[in-house]
């Protein structure tokens, strides 16, 4: 943990005041200017809104899928246990894999969605190489391949609801709308509101899908925060100023998990 995680972070906060020349011979002591040049760059201001749009698809989606697939599966009923397995598969397939499944099924010669889309009278979209359908197919991406882990999390919570509470609703009448406001989702908080805070982290630093199938691209529109921070340092050499990026961003993750536990987990039933 020291070596992979708190040296490279104390690590990048040093660096962020920091300048040197590209073979790294030469290092001065810059203060705050490589956060005041951040700043003024719109390149960052427009990887920072990429990532929010990013973030606002993806937790919404994942999160009512997640709880959509728990849902279905909490209770047993014939054929539970397949309904499972197809839920929580996806959490056993890796990004890399789940990337380029989702690169052949958005192939915009191809790809399966632009043939169904042909063989209904519809026209083919270039999904992973239009500026505007980019970042939303991958955000949808990624909040598929989240939800087997939401829906396993949200289950077990769900398996946490003593079932006399259920008996009892029913008993007075109760129906099934009424017993998931009044019973479920009270009860199910603490668990929806850890699962929330995990899926808006996440999505804030994906890099991987991102980086195997549009590299930032096209015209940078999927060039997020932190693929933001990797072309500044692996590709412009810039290790000071990506570190300054890289800092603010752990900064923003903080100060959102802050005000997460703030303002909503006021609103948690803990029992």
């Amino acid at each position: 943990m020291l070596l992979f995680i708190v040296w490279p972070t104390l690590n990048a906060f040093w660096l962020s005041f920091h300048r040197e020349n590209l073979l790294g011979t030469s290092r001065e002591w810059v203060g705050l200017a490589n956060y005041a040049e951040m700043l003024k760059d719109p390149a960052f201001w427009r990887s920072v809104g990429a990532t929010f749009v990013f973030a606002a698809i993806v937790a919404p989606v994942q999160l009512v899928l997640g709880l959509v697939a728990a849902l279905m599966v909490a209770r047993p009923f014939p054929g539970v246990g397949l309904f499972r397995t197809l839920f929580f598969l996806t959490t056993a397939v890796p990004t890399a894999v789940a990337a380029v499944a989702w690169g052949w099924f958005l192939h915009p010669v191809g790809g399966t969605l632009n043939r169904a889309l042909e063989a209904t009278g519809l026209s083919r979209q270039p999904w992973l190489t239009s500026p505007e359908l980019a970042l939303p197919a991958l955000a949808v991406l990624t909040a598929w391949a989240g939800v087997g882990f939401t829906a396993i999390l949200l289950t077990a919570g769900l398996q946490q609801i003593p079932e006399e509470l259920y008996e009892a609703a029913r008993i007075d009448g109760a129906g099934s709308w009424t017993q998931f406001w009044r019973i479920t989702l009270p009860l199910l908080s603490p668990t929806l509101f850890l699962v929330a805070l995990l899926i808006l982290l996440s999505s804030l630093t994906a890099f991987g899908q991102i980086h195997l199938l549009t590299r930032g691209g096209p015209m940078e529109s999927t060039t997020v925060w932190i693929y933001r921070v990797y072309q500044d340092a692996f590709f412009n050499f810039r290790f000071y100023y990506a570190s300054a990026q890289a800092v603010a961003l752990f900064l923003v993750l903080l100060l959102l998990a802050a005000l997460q536990f703030r303002f909503f987990g006021r609103r948690v039933h803990y029992g």
